[in-house]
């Protein structure tokens, strides 16, 4: 996941993703690579039932973004996630 952007002129870190599409062809961009998962999640109801590498990776956004992920998508349907309380 793109986790920074840097202004490879000048070596400074931007604030924020760069709204202009301009300054964002030329920015260079951080990524954090995470371990996936070979599962499929469809149907899961549970955090528990979660696989490991999964829950890693929304730890890693909660921990990244200083806010837990309350809702994950686990499928298609609209009613196809898990709420984490």
């Amino acid at each position: 996941m793109a986790t920074a952007y840097t202004d490879p002129k000048t070596g400074e870190k931007l604030p924020s993703f760069p709204a202009d599409l301009d300054v964002l062809d030329k920015v260079e961009v951080h990524y954090e690579t995470l371990p996936g998962w070979n599962c499929n999640t469809t149907g899961m109801k549970s955090w528990e039932e979660l696989p490991e590498n999964a829950k890693k990776y929304i730890e890693y956004i909660d921990n990244f973004l200083g806010v837990k992920v309350k809702y994950i998508g686990v499928g298609p349907a609209r009613e196809s996630q898990i709420v984490r309380s």
